[in-house]
């Protein structure tokens, strides 16, 4: 079974790992996709040298992300190569898939993404939505027991933004805004159906 071929993102501010928890057979096809796991991606430097590397106020969760944000606004494309095979242990570090420190973090650095890649009038575009997401999950890791901790990283995230460096909007990139205004408008729906079809 697959523990992510591929991240995707919402307009709710959500993160989708394509795959998780299937079987391979089923994405067996090579396929753009929003982001890549960092920990199973092979990264052109060039690109690099003209969009940034990893953010280090990310420190984990969310960073590859970012990284898939940034090369979608500078017109790069991410590719899952479906004949590739990493073995991954999903939160070996933290230890779990809930926990206090990840759901802080990862609530934290989901403010920071937002902030850092979205120009204002996408911003404000897609705001309701990322308040109804947000909201959702206050109400998810509420009964998770994890309440106080994603609303403190939510907290956090607000705080901290005076430390991440914005992504600096230009004009040559609105038709790279408008497709991936598309793509999270599309994953919103997609992937809940494709799970309920499967």
């Amino acid at each position: 079974k697959i523990d992510d071929a591929g991240d995707e993102y919402t307009i709710l501010g959500y993160t989708i790992k394509r795959g998780n928890n299937e079987y391979i057979h089923n994405f067996n096809t090579d396929k753009e996709i929003f982001s890549s796991c960092a920990g199973a991606a092979i990264y052109r430097k060039k690109i690099f040298d003209k969009i940034g590397y990893f953010d280090e106020e990310f420190f984990a969760y969310m960073e590859d992300v970012d990284i898939g944000f940034r090369a979608g606004i500078y017109g790069y494309k991410n590719m899952y190569c479906s004949s590739a095979i990493v073995y991954h242990i999903g939160s070996a570090t933290t230890g779990s898939r809930y926990n206090g420190f990840k759901v802080r973090t990862a609530a934290r650095n989901n403010i920071f993404l937002i902030y850092k890649n979205m120009p204002f009038l996408m911003l404000l575009l897609n705001l309701p939505f990322l308040i109804l997401g947000f909201l959702i999950k206050t109400l998810f890791f509420i009964l998770k027991g994890y309440g106080k901790d994603y609303i403190k990283g939510l907290s956090d995230g607000f705080k901290g933004i005076k430390s991440i460096e914005k992504v600096k909007f230009s004009p040559e990139n609105i038709l790279n805004y408008i497709k991936i205004e598309f793509r999270i408008i599309y994953n919103t729906f997609y992937y809940p159906v494709l799970k309920l079809k499967r």
